[in-house]
């Protein structure tokens, strides 16, 4: 089933909708669906950090419904999706600190699924959530529900040589007795977004030798967008819901806010005369070049480190001199 992107202007309903959904102690609640359809390593992954009678499913819920009660909202456009995903692939690892992200409590939306998540059942992520959480940055990904669910169906039609088909949806209906076979899609239909899974960031320079080639491959995406939205080649732009959504919102909570950032990558500059890690008037070329997009470790003497910002791609040298060489230039123009 084909899943419709929300519109930026849709996103503080969409934030609406899952904070109450998260906050639902019921059979149809977050925790409820954590609990029914996660993995038994799933449900316990936290319990050896949360209080004694604290289970993850109940605090992985509270702690979700409480992060986007005070969310800031990011919608993030194609073109910028896609500079972020070039970008992803050459970033390496580097100490993530507060000042790096766009917000200490954020939820970003994209407008195109920027990759699929395979431990995740190849969905496409199109929900990022993040906040801190049990002395750790909590990242969380979301896709979408209709997608999850379709494929849940389609699990269960193929019944697998080792599952009774009988049996598992006897065992759904258990938990939730409204769905009816093959109607799994039923199961959460007021928010079109639904949690997949959380990675745990460490305070300091992280330790990912161990993390599945995946999660590096999704964290080093959200790195890189959170990267760039801080750089001056992003643009942001707020973004107020449309009426008929605010209402919608109010009646949910008053204190919500109806307003989103819109971030787009800024309009390509076409001249920029000489790479800008030489100073004007050092050097004389007698060629032109491409210089191709890369990070660079920039020394902050605020924080005591470095800290990668990104070059994007441009021809250096005089205006009028013959370009040398042939490389592909990985170029996002609006």
């Amino acid at each position: 089933m084909a899943v419709t992107t929300p519109t930026a202007r849709e996103i503080p309903e969409v934030r609406a909708d899952l904070a109450a959904w998260a906050a639902d102690r019921g059979r149809d609640g977050m925790a409820n669906w954590l609990y029914c359809l996660g993995t038994p390593d799933a449900r316990t992954a936290y319990d050896d950090l949360l209080p004694p009678g604290v289970s993850t499913t109940q605090a992985l819920a509270a702690r979700t419904a409480a992060g986007l009660r005070t969310a800031e909202l990011y919608y993030v456009t194609s073109d910028m999706t896609a500079l972020a995903h070039h970008a992803a692939q050459s970033l390496t690892d580097f100490e993530m600190r507060p000042e790096d992200l766009p917000s200490p409590v954020g939820m970003l939306a994209f407008e195109d699924p920027p990759m699929r998540y395979a431990a995740a059942g190849n969905q496409p992520v199109r929900l990022v959530t993040w906040g801190p959480w049990l002395g750790h940055l909590a990242i969380d990904y979301w896709s979408g529900t209709r997608e999850y669910l379709d494929q849940v169906d389609a699990h269960l039609e193929t019944n697998p040589p080792d599952t009774d088909l009988a049996e598992t949806q006897a065992w759904l209906r258990t938990r939730f007795a409204h769905v009816a076979p093959g109607q799994m899609a039923a199961l959460h239909p007021t928010t079109g977004f639904v949690y997949q899974r959380t990675t745990l960031i460490e305070p300091g320079l992280p330790d990912l030798s161990d993390t599945p080639e995946g999660d590096v491959a999704l964290l080093r995406l959200i790195q890189a967008t959170w990267l760039l939205m801080g750089q001056s080649l992003a643009t942001s732009e707020r973004v107020a819901a449309d009426r008929a959504s605010r209402r919608r919102i109010q009646r949910i909570d008053r204190d919500y806010g109806t307003e989103v950032r819109l971030i787009r990558l800024r309009r390509a500059r076409t001249d920029r005369g000489a790479d800008p890690a030489e100073r004007p008037g050092t050097r004389e070329y007698q060629h032109r070049w491409v210089v191709k997009g890369h990070w660079r470790d920039q020394w902050y003497p605020s924080r005591g480190t470095h800290k990668p910002i990104w070059i994007s791609p441009y021809i250096a040298g005089p205006e009028d001199a013959p370009l040398i060489g042939g490389e592909k230039v990985f170029v996002l123009a609006r």
